[in-house]
Protein backbone atom coordinates (compact mmCIF):
# COMPACT_ATOMS: atom_id res chain seq x y z
CA UNK A 1 0.00 0.00 0.00
CA UNK A 2 1.30 3.45 -0.91
CA UNK A 3 1.25 5.78 2.14
CA UNK A 4 -0.99 8.83 1.93
CA UNK A 5 1.96 11.01 2.95
CA UNK A 6 5.58 10.50 4.00
CA UNK A 7 7.33 12.58 6.67
CA UNK A 8 11.13 12.82 6.67
CA UNK A 9 12.73 13.44 10.09
CA UNK A 10 16.50 14.06 10.01
CA UNK A 11 18.27 13.13 13.24
CA UNK A 12 21.85 14.08 14.03
CA UNK A 13 23.07 12.99 17.47
CA UNK A 14 19.52 13.06 18.89
CA UNK A 15 19.93 10.07 21.24
CA UNK A 16 18.62 12.01 24.25
CA UNK A 17 15.59 13.19 22.32
CA UNK A 18 14.61 10.03 20.45
CA UNK A 19 12.42 8.46 23.13
CA UNK A 20 10.10 11.48 23.07
CA UNK A 21 10.22 11.61 19.29
CA UNK A 22 9.28 7.93 18.98
CA UNK A 23 6.25 8.44 21.21
CA UNK A 24 5.11 11.28 18.97
CA UNK A 25 5.69 9.14 15.86
CA UNK A 26 3.39 6.50 17.33
CA UNK A 27 0.79 9.18 18.13
CA UNK A 28 0.82 10.29 14.50
CA UNK A 29 0.63 6.74 13.11
CA UNK A 30 -2.24 5.84 15.44
CA UNK A 31 -4.19 8.84 14.23
CA UNK A 32 -3.18 8.32 10.60
CA UNK A 33 -2.01 4.70 10.12
CA UNK A 34 -1.69 5.18 6.35
CA UNK A 35 1.10 7.70 6.82
CA UNK A 36 4.80 6.88 6.56
CA UNK A 37 7.66 8.07 8.76
CA UNK A 38 11.21 8.08 7.38
CA UNK A 39 13.76 8.53 10.16
CA UNK A 40 17.15 9.69 8.90
CA UNK A 41 20.23 8.85 10.91
CA UNK A 42 22.17 11.79 9.54
CA UNK A 43 25.70 10.60 10.30
CA UNK A 44 25.18 10.47 14.08
CA UNK A 45 28.14 9.54 16.26
CA UNK A 46 25.98 8.58 19.25
CA UNK A 47 23.58 5.66 19.68
CA UNK A 48 20.84 7.10 17.45
CA UNK A 49 20.97 4.44 14.73
CA UNK A 50 20.71 1.56 17.19
CA UNK A 51 17.71 3.16 18.89
CA UNK A 52 16.02 3.74 15.52
CA UNK A 53 16.53 0.14 14.45
CA UNK A 54 15.09 -1.15 17.72
CA UNK A 55 12.10 1.16 17.41
CA UNK A 56 11.37 -0.01 13.88
CA UNK A 57 11.61 -3.68 14.87
CA UNK A 58 9.27 -3.15 17.81
CA UNK A 59 6.73 -1.55 15.46
CA UNK A 60 7.26 -3.56 12.28
CA UNK A 61 3.57 -3.40 11.40
CA UNK A 62 3.76 0.35 10.91
CA UNK A 63 5.11 2.39 8.00
CA UNK A 64 8.49 3.27 9.51
CA UNK A 65 11.65 3.40 7.39
CA UNK A 66 15.23 4.34 8.22
CA UNK A 67 17.70 6.09 5.95
CA UNK A 68 21.23 5.69 7.27
CA UNK A 69 23.71 8.38 6.25
CA UNK A 70 27.06 7.06 7.41
CA UNK A 71 28.84 10.42 7.48
CA UNK A 72 27.12 13.71 8.15
CA UNK A 73 27.15 15.90 5.05
CA UNK A 74 24.69 18.52 6.23
CA UNK A 75 21.10 18.99 7.33
CA UNK A 76 19.85 19.30 3.77
CA UNK A 77 21.73 16.21 2.61
CA UNK A 78 20.00 14.11 5.26
CA UNK A 79 16.56 15.33 4.23
CA UNK A 80 17.24 14.70 0.55
CA UNK A 81 18.43 11.17 1.34
CA UNK A 82 15.23 10.55 3.29
CA UNK A 83 13.11 11.85 0.42
CA UNK A 84 14.73 9.31 -1.89
CA UNK A 85 13.42 6.55 0.37
CA UNK A 86 9.88 7.91 0.79
CA UNK A 87 7.10 5.93 -0.90
CA UNK A 88 4.23 8.44 -0.98
CA UNK A 89 3.35 10.99 -3.65
CA UNK A 90 2.87 13.54 -0.86
CA UNK A 91 6.12 14.36 0.93
CA UNK A 92 7.06 16.37 3.98
CA UNK A 93 9.85 17.04 6.41
CA UNK A 94 10.06 18.34 9.94
CA UNK A 95 12.61 18.42 12.75
CA UNK A 96 13.46 15.77 15.32
CA UNK A 97 13.71 18.20 18.25
CA UNK A 98 9.90 18.44 18.70
CA UNK A 99 10.07 22.22 18.88
CA UNK A 100 7.41 21.94 16.19
CA UNK A 101 4.84 19.23 16.90
CA UNK A 102 4.95 16.25 14.56
CA UNK A 103 1.14 16.24 14.55
CA UNK A 104 1.27 19.49 12.58
CA UNK A 105 1.94 17.27 9.56
CA UNK A 106 -1.65 16.03 9.75
CA UNK A 107 -2.89 19.62 9.76
CA UNK A 108 -0.66 20.37 6.77
CA UNK A 109 -2.07 17.35 4.95
CA UNK A 110 -5.63 18.56 5.56
CA UNK A 111 -4.73 21.91 3.97
CA UNK A 112 -2.88 20.17 1.12
CA UNK A 113 -5.93 18.05 0.28
CA UNK A 114 -8.15 21.11 0.03
CA UNK A 115 -6.06 22.69 -2.74
CA UNK A 116 -7.53 22.72 -6.25
CA UNK A 117 -4.12 22.03 -7.77
CA UNK A 118 -1.86 20.74 -4.98
CA UNK A 119 0.89 19.65 -7.37
CA UNK A 120 2.56 23.08 -7.24
CA UNK A 121 1.70 24.03 -3.64
CA UNK A 122 4.03 24.12 -0.65
CA UNK A 123 2.25 23.89 2.70
CA UNK A 124 4.44 25.12 5.55
CA UNK A 125 4.32 26.22 9.15
CA UNK A 126 4.32 29.77 10.46
CA UNK A 127 5.61 30.03 14.00
CA UNK A 128 3.49 31.88 16.55
CA UNK A 129 4.14 33.10 20.10
CA UNK A 130 7.90 33.29 19.65
CA UNK A 131 10.35 35.26 21.78
CA UNK A 132 11.25 38.80 20.73
CA UNK A 133 14.89 38.01 19.97
CA UNK A 134 14.04 35.00 17.79
CA UNK A 135 11.31 36.94 16.00
CA UNK A 136 13.64 39.84 15.22
CA UNK A 137 16.33 37.49 13.92
CA UNK A 138 13.84 35.63 11.75
CA UNK A 139 12.34 38.78 10.26
CA UNK A 140 15.78 40.30 9.76
CA UNK A 141 16.82 37.31 7.68
CA UNK A 142 13.49 37.34 5.85
CA UNK A 143 13.82 41.05 5.03
CA UNK A 144 17.35 40.65 3.68
CA UNK A 145 16.44 37.58 1.63
CA UNK A 146 13.30 39.24 0.27
CA UNK A 147 15.09 42.42 -0.78
CA UNK A 148 17.85 40.47 -2.50
CA UNK A 149 15.52 38.02 -4.25
CA UNK A 150 12.80 40.62 -4.93
CA UNK A 151 10.14 38.33 -3.50
CA UNK A 152 8.71 38.41 0.02
CA UNK A 153 10.00 35.32 1.80
CA UNK A 154 9.31 34.82 5.49
CA UNK A 155 9.40 32.08 8.10
CA UNK A 156 11.96 30.22 6.02
CA UNK A 157 12.88 27.65 8.66
CA UNK A 158 9.39 27.00 10.04
CA UNK A 159 8.25 23.38 9.87
CA UNK A 160 6.67 21.23 8.59
CA UNK A 161 7.02 21.57 4.84
CA UNK A 162 4.69 19.46 2.70
CA UNK A 163 4.52 19.17 -1.08
CA UNK A 164 3.78 16.78 -3.93
CA UNK A 165 6.27 14.53 -5.68
CA UNK A 166 5.76 16.56 -8.86
CA UNK A 167 6.88 19.62 -6.85
CA UNK A 168 9.82 17.70 -5.38
CA UNK A 169 11.26 16.38 -8.65
CA UNK A 170 12.26 19.77 -10.10
CA UNK A 171 12.86 21.41 -6.70
CA UNK A 172 15.61 18.95 -5.77
CA UNK A 173 17.74 20.07 -8.73
CA UNK A 174 20.81 21.89 -7.39
CA UNK A 175 19.35 21.78 -3.88
CA UNK A 176 21.93 22.65 -1.18
CA UNK A 177 23.07 20.10 1.40
CA UNK A 178 23.11 22.48 4.38
CA UNK A 179 20.55 24.55 6.28
CA UNK A 180 19.90 26.58 3.11
CA UNK A 181 17.64 23.77 1.88
CA UNK A 182 14.64 25.42 3.58
CA UNK A 183 15.32 28.68 1.75
CA UNK A 184 15.79 26.83 -1.54
CA UNK A 185 12.42 25.09 -1.12
CA UNK A 186 10.50 28.24 -0.18
CA UNK A 187 12.08 30.26 -2.98
CA UNK A 188 11.27 27.54 -5.50
CA UNK A 189 7.63 27.61 -4.35
CA UNK A 190 7.47 31.40 -4.69
CA UNK A 191 8.82 31.25 -8.24
CA UNK A 192 7.03 28.16 -9.50
CA UNK A 193 3.90 27.66 -7.41
CA UNK A 194 2.22 28.96 -4.30
CA UNK A 195 2.56 28.71 -0.53
CA UNK A 196 -0.14 27.90 2.00
CA UNK A 197 0.58 28.24 5.71
CA UNK A 198 -0.54 26.75 8.99
CA UNK A 199 0.11 28.27 12.44
CA UNK A 200 2.49 26.21 14.57
CA UNK A 201 3.73 26.51 18.13
CA UNK A 202 7.49 26.76 18.50
CA UNK A 203 8.41 25.10 21.78
CA UNK A 204 11.68 24.97 23.74
CA UNK A 205 13.90 21.98 23.10
CA UNK A 206 13.49 19.53 25.99
CA UNK A 207 16.45 17.22 25.37
CA UNK A 208 19.50 16.98 23.17
CA UNK A 209 21.64 19.74 21.73
CA UNK A 210 20.40 22.34 19.26
CA UNK A 211 22.17 22.13 15.89
CA UNK A 212 20.85 25.42 14.54
CA UNK A 213 18.15 28.05 15.03
CA UNK A 214 16.44 28.55 18.37
CA UNK A 215 18.43 27.33 21.35
CA UNK A 216 21.70 26.97 19.47
CA UNK A 217 24.89 28.81 20.41
CA UNK A 218 25.66 32.27 19.06
CA UNK A 219 28.60 30.81 17.13
CA UNK A 220 26.33 28.27 15.43
CA UNK A 221 23.72 30.90 14.60
CA UNK A 222 26.35 33.17 13.04
CA UNK A 223 27.67 30.28 10.94
CA UNK A 224 24.18 29.44 9.66
CA UNK A 225 23.40 33.11 8.95
CA UNK A 226 26.59 33.45 6.88
CA UNK A 227 25.78 30.32 4.89
CA UNK A 228 22.24 31.52 4.29
CA UNK A 229 23.39 34.94 3.11
CA UNK A 230 25.87 33.30 0.75
CA UNK A 231 23.12 31.11 -0.66
CA UNK A 232 20.80 34.11 -1.11
CA UNK A 233 23.54 35.71 -3.23
CA UNK A 234 23.86 32.51 -5.27
CA UNK A 235 20.12 32.44 -5.94
CA UNK A 236 20.18 36.08 -7.01
CA UNK A 237 22.65 35.36 -9.83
Amino acid sequence: MIPIFSVIIPCYNEEDNLKSLFLRVLDLLRKEPKAEIVLVNNGSTDNSLSLMNSFRLENNGLHISIANVKKNQGYGFGILEGLKLAKSDVLAWTHADLQTDLMDCITAFDVYQKQTNPSNVLVKGVRIERGIAETLLSYGMAFYSSMKLKSWITEINAQPKMFSRSFYDPAKTNAPNDFSLDLHWVYFAKKNGSIKTIPVQFLPRVAGEAKGGSGSSLKTKIKIIKRTLNYVNQLKK
